[in-house]
């Protein structure tokens, strides 16, 4: 027979079983990631993978020694200590203990390193754009096919935030009556990069690796890090940089895909230096009803800096990652402004449930690839001065064979993609 006491004290410890096992259970599981790409983007989203408390960062990588060690100081100022560096991105996709891999690596990169994480059983976050052109994105929703088991998102976090959230529910509430025209663009100030001399890569850069897939140039300090962005080889331009973050948006409030038609026109207008993508843009995407404008000014500090607009016949919407707006119709009518909220920790955090199967991902591979065909369409458009039509169950642009050349690239060996879907 138990005593009082004694049941007392077997109460105690149960209870406190109890208490430590739901504790314990609540602990959300730390899995160990592995960065690739060190010069930017790749420490800010290590960081937001390690704050949501669901994540360990295991192991830094990029080609550039430089660029690693100092992804590992920015890291270590919010007290993150990465306990692996590595050069050679290959080694991470070996490494058994990493179950998740971040592509932060220039666009040229991020389809084949996606397609060969996923081969080596790893879930993938892709930095948008989601690729650098349209068959790449294509070859990686194949690959996915090949790995079901493996999640793949894209570094859209926009989608993550509440406030677009919220906007997007208010907007398909159909508060704005109905909507025949959007915009979306980006206009900031882009540093003229000067002409210099081609030369030989410093010894901490493996430029053999940096080059991959694209065809090898002689080595010049204002074609690499971060200005990759500009050059035709390497980037996607600040349309490939940021109407895949508001392009994406008006997709997504709007539920459209595939324009029927894009007409778009810019150049080097202003900078005029070596960059070789546009410095300014505009580009109209055609759909039934529906007008959707994207603009780009990489010379100008005067408006908006990144934003979507939405016009409709009751009222405008204005939204931007500070806050969003809507602008009823009515010359007395007061306009309303919402707060904006984080979007990068929500971000990694529907990363990590999606990959436990709690939540579906916000920014799923399927979404982030026809955000960035748009986004190709417009370049392609812009770089011929005709209007294209695309084609996705051929992969073409039709009529224009010209055209379609730009769908897909030649590989440099051994980097070929079509090896690995």
């Amino acid at each position: 027979m138990i005593n009082r006491r004694q049941f007392i004290a077997t109460s105690t410890v149960a209870l406190a079983t109890a208490s430590l096992s739901r504790k314990v259970k609540a602990q959300p599981p730390k899995m160990r990631a592995g960065i690739i790409g060190c010069r930017n983007r790749g420490p800010q989203v290590a960081h937001n993978l390690f704050k949501s408390g669901y994540f360990q960062i295991k192991t830094l990588c990029d080609c550039d020694e430089k660029m690693l060690n100092e992804g590992k100081r920015e890291l270590a100022k919010s007290d993150i200590d990465v306990p692996i560096l590595e050069k050679d991105f290959r080694r991470l996709l070996d490494d058994k203990e990493i179950d998740v891999i971040v592509v932060a690596t220039p666009d040229h990169w991020h389809s084949l390193m996606t397609i060969m994480a996923l081969g080596a059983g790893k879930h993938v976050y892709v930095e948008k754009p989601f690729s650098y052109n349209i068959y790449d994105g294509y070859a990686v929703l194949q690959a996915m096919k090949k790995n079901p088991k493996q999640v793949v998102v894209v570094g859209s976090q926009q989608r993550s935030g509440r406030h677009f959230q919220e906007a997007r529910t208010f907007l398909q509430s159909g508060e704005l009556g109905k909507i025949a025209f959007a915009r979306a663009g980006t206009i900031h100030w882009r540093e003229p990069l000067p002409k210099v001399p081609d030369s030989d890569p410093p010894k901490n850069l493996d430029y053999d690796m940096w080059t991959g897939p694209a065809p090898m140039k002689p080595y010049n300090k204002y074609r690499v890090h971060y200005n990759w962005h500009f050059m035709l080889d390497y980037g996607t331009g600040d349309t490939g940089n940021w109407a895949a973050h508001w392009l994406d948006i008006v997709r997504w409030f709007l539920n459209i895909d595939y324009p029927s038609r894009v007409l778009a026109s810019g150049g080097q207008f202003v900078t005029k230096d070596i960059k070789e993508w546009p410095d300014t843009q505009t580009a109209i995407l055609e759909y039934p009803e529906l007008t959707v404008v994207w603009e780009l000014r990489l010379w100008s500090e005067y408006g908006t800096d990144s934003f979507a607009e939405f016009h409709g016949e009751k009222g405008t919407m204005v939204i931007t990652r500070g806050d969003w707006k809507v602008f009823p119709n009515g010359k007395k009518k007061e306009p309303k402004t919402y707060p904006g909220s984080d979007i990068d920790i929500p971000h990694a955090v529907n990363f990590a449930k999606t990959i436990l199967g709690e939540e579906k991902p916000n920014a799923p591979a399927e979404e982030g690839h026809i955000s960035a065909v748009l986004c190709h369409l417009c370049n392609i458009s812009t770089m011929l001065s005709r209007p294209v039509v695309f084609d996705p169950q051929n992969l073409t642009i039709k009529d224009d064979p010209e055209a379609s050349k730009w769908i897909k690239r030649t590989y440099r060996e051994p980097w070929n993609i079509d090896q690995y879907i």
